[in-house]
């Protein structure tokens, strides 16, 4: 891959030292590789269409914001299914509050990753 995992968790500082609430990273190599996967697949597919593979990618700022617009994308997901609150003697104590953060995220890393993309895309279209 053109882009490491490490490089991706120091990118969000996704670290055991920098993750307070954590026991180690947040996202794995694994989940970090299958957003990478998705990424590039979701460049290819805009118009005009093309196929770069993963390992080659070359667009390194482009395949960052695509990775953790799905990173994030993934956590919502699973932040939604373990939203919960706790109640004792009237105090509300809620479980899991992080959906609207990776929600937020998400959405923001994604709407880079399209802007640049298209502009990209639009360009070599143009050449």
């Amino acid at each position: 891959m053109v882009i490491t995992a490490e490089e991706v968790r120091a990118y969000l500082s996704d670290s055991p030292e920098d993750n307070h609430l954590l026991d180690g990273v947040e996202f794995s190599d694994a989940r970090i590789e299958l957003a990478a996967k998705m990424a590039v697949s979701d460049f290819n597919a805009m118009p005009p269409l093309s196929s770069h593979p993963v390992e080659t990618f070359p667009y390194i700022s482009i395949l960052l914001d695509g990775i953790v617009h799905h990173l994030f994308k993934g956590q919502s997901a699973l932040s939604a299914r373990n939203t919960m609150s706790y109640s004792d003697g009237g105090l509300q104590i809620p479980i899991e509050e992080r959906f609207q953060y990776y929600e937020a995220l998400s959405e923001m890393y994604g709407k880079y990753f399209i802007s640049k993309a298209r502009d990209l895309k639009s360009h070599l279209n143009m050449e």
